[in-house]
């Protein structure tokens, strides 16, 4: 019997693998998604590959979702594989909330609520290919695998957080307002009195713009503003707080339309990539 942590881990690391699994090839496609899926959590080699073994690969024409529900063929939590997807509402025509790519959840919910349907719209933006991973094989990931257990948990608490942080945010709160109350969770308090604040960001724009409930050319735009207000600065992948008082101040607006601080003269700083993974630029 293998003892686990129950406590989530940063990043995997072929030394978290069990023995019996050690030796094997970890070039899987599929159990690559679902270790990106599981992302912090510690899951098994072993229990990936179980899961991998259980999966269904569902293509999807680029347009309108057209798989009826999260348990067709089976109840399952479904992954995107290739292709991009985008989710939103069908209210007064489709508005997207978050867009999502390869190794990222599309739903981990529908399937477990009743009557089991799509929590939200979804538009294939691309040809697409989802993973459907079976209810049945999670559950009995579960039951043999207690790290396993707790990733299952982890992943149903984040979304929880990610609703409940979009749901603040956009209790009136426009683009500007939602980037900075994010920034200001991104940092100490306390360091910003020392000056300016650097972050190294290491997520890619489109997730960021995810979180924030907007499309990557707003986020840009944004950026772009509080750039020329003197509030930040952006170069390649690290971002500085120039003026910690003003993002606060933008953070407790929640009107659709504000005059923007200006801290600085209007100068326009370059704006370039989140990270340097996949060419991905702030100003595309």
């Amino acid at each position: 019997m293998h003892l686990a942590p129950i406590q989530p881990v940063s990043a995997w690391h072929p030394s978290i693998a069990d023995p019996e699994s050690a030796a094997m090839s970890s070039d899987s496609f599929d159990v690559t998604l679902l270790r990106q899926g599981f992302g912090r959590f510690l899951v098994f080699e072993s229990t990936l590959r179980l899961l991998a073994a259980a999966v269904h690969r569902v293509p999807c024409p680029a347009g309108p979702l057209t798989i009826a529900s999260p348990c067709a063929p089976e109840a399952a939590w479904w992954l995107v594989a290739s292709g991009r997807v985008s989710v939103g509402t069908g209210r007064d025509g489709f508005i997207e909330k978050r867009r999502l790519g390869p190794g990222e959840w599309l739903d981990v919910a529908g399937a477990l609520s009743a009557p089991g349907t799509w929590l939200d719209q979804v538009v294939c933006r691309t040809s697409v290919e989802l993973l459907a991973v079976p209810l049945s094989a999670i559950v009995a990931a579960c039951a043999t695998d207690t790290a396993f257990t707790t990733a299952f948990a982890g992943v149903l608490a984040d979304r929880v957080r990610d609703l409940n942080e979009r749901i603040d945010d956009m209790a009136g709160a426009d683009a500007h307002v939602r980037l900075a109350r994010w920034l200001l969770r991104q940092i100490d308090h306390d360091a910003c009195r020392g000056g300016p604040v650097r972050i190294v960001l290491n997520q890619r724009k489109h997730q960021i713009a995810r979180r924030l409930s907007t499309t990557s050319e707003t986020l840009s735009r944004t950026l772009r503003s509080l750039c020329d207000a003197g509030v930040i600065e952006v170069r390649d992948y690290e971002l500085t707080i120039l003026d910690a008082d003003a993002l606060r101040t933008l953070a407790n607006e929640r009107g659709a339309s504000r005059r923007m601080p200006r801290t600085a003269p209007v100068t326009h700083r370059p704006i370039s990539g989140i990270g340097k993974q996949g060419g991905e630029r702030l100003d595309d």
